[in-house]
């Protein structure tokens, strides 16, 4: 990216949202700049009201004064943007917010770190939301967004029956593969959580051993799992393990794309720990989905934690344009055998 691209930008704020941001910022123009995707910023430091932080350095980055020094400090460094890092909104004091318009006055943009991370990583901050919820949730419904809830369900009921095709010529081939590698039943069930957090029974392929959970307890799911079958490890792989779900999407419980559904177990374990967790049940979940081509198997909180801010941008980004895009990535995974 040539210089004259890149823009200035100071952050207000150098608690744990502004070094999330620095860090991620770091990271990803360490790899490739675009000033289009919000990697093209040269940091010039952070301004924080914390007498303690100022004159240190974080990250890399100076506290260079408090709200006081902020737009003399910002005319004099040629400021383009001022980034406000406060994840909780009522900590913004009435005098930060006056000095703020002030630079929006001299003519610097404002944005916030939930803006730019999305931006950056296609994802929702959901722990540097504070009570923000209109930001993992759209708070009201257009016509376009109407006619996209339509052509939505439409092209859900095509693929579904399409799938069923499909379906009908694996089911003999994947029951054979099974009664010979792994004698047990051709089909698995398991309730999951849909859309408004009600309950449904998801159909796939049975891809391991039947007694996978002969304890009753919920396990989660690992790379190079044990209980996975030889012929489970190629219906994963190519994520033919899913094919049985467009019965699911026919039901009106799934849609072809949308975030995955969770067992309850886990949702109540998760949502216990992750903000806005059951936000991801404003739509109904799929059988491919933002975070399932854009990060890899969950086997922790924290990759659940991520997942959830993949699948939240989802649901207040979703449009024809990202569910082509999720289409192809999923298509490119299932040729090259990278599915879980």
């Amino acid at each position: 990216v040539q210089p004259s691209f890149n823009q200035r930008a100071l952050i207000v704020g150098a608690g744990r949202a502004g070094r999330t941001l620095l860090a991620e910022l770091q990271k990803a123009s360490g790899n490739q700049t675009n000033p289009f995707r919000g990697t093209g910023y040269e940091l010039l430091g952070f301004i924080d009201d914390n007498p303690e932080l100022i004159g240190q350095t974080i990250g890399g980055l100076p506290v260079l004064g408090d709200h006081k020094q902020l737009v003399q400090t910002a005319v004099a460094q040629r400021v383009d943007e001022i980034i406000l890092a406060i994840t909780f909104r009522h900590a913004l004091s009435p005098a930060l917010f006056d000095t703020l318009l002030l630079c929006r006055e001299a003519g610097m943009r404002l944005t916030t770190m939930p803006t730019i991370y999305e931006r950056l990583l296609k994802r929702v901050p959901v722990e540097h939301l504070g009570g923000d919820f209109h930001l993992v949730m759209p708070m009201h419904e257009n016509q376009s967004e109407r006619l996209y809830g339509l052509f939505k369900r439409g092209f859900d009921i095509f693929m579904a029956l399409a799938g069923l095709v499909v379906l009908g010529l694996f089911i003999p081939l994947v029951f054979l593969a099974n009664r010979i590698s792994s004698p047990g039943p051709l089909f698995y069930t398991q309730l999951r959580v849909g859309r408004s957090g009600k309950p449904f029974t998801i159909l796939k392929f049975r891809s391991m051993r039947p007694d996978a959970e002969a304890n009753g307890a919920a396990v989660w799911a690992s790379q190079n799992d044990p209980r996975v079958t030889p012929i489970g490890r190629v219906l994963r792989k190519t994520r033919l393990d899913e094919l049985p779900q467009v019965i699911n999407v026919l039901r009106g419980e799934m849609s072809i794309i949308g975030p995955r559904p969770e067992r309850p177990e886990f949702v109540e374990q998760l949502a216990a720990k992750i903000p806005f967790y059951r936000a991801r049940h404003s739509v109904r979940p799929g059988i491919t989905g933002w975070a399932q081509v854009c990060y890899r198997y969950g086997e922790s909180v924290e990759d659940a934690r991520i997942k959830l801010e993949y699948d939240l941008y989802y649901v207040t980004h979703c449009s024809f344009l990202l569910d082509l895009i999720i289409l192809l990535k999923t298509a490119a995974i299932m040729l090259q055998f990278k599915g879980r």
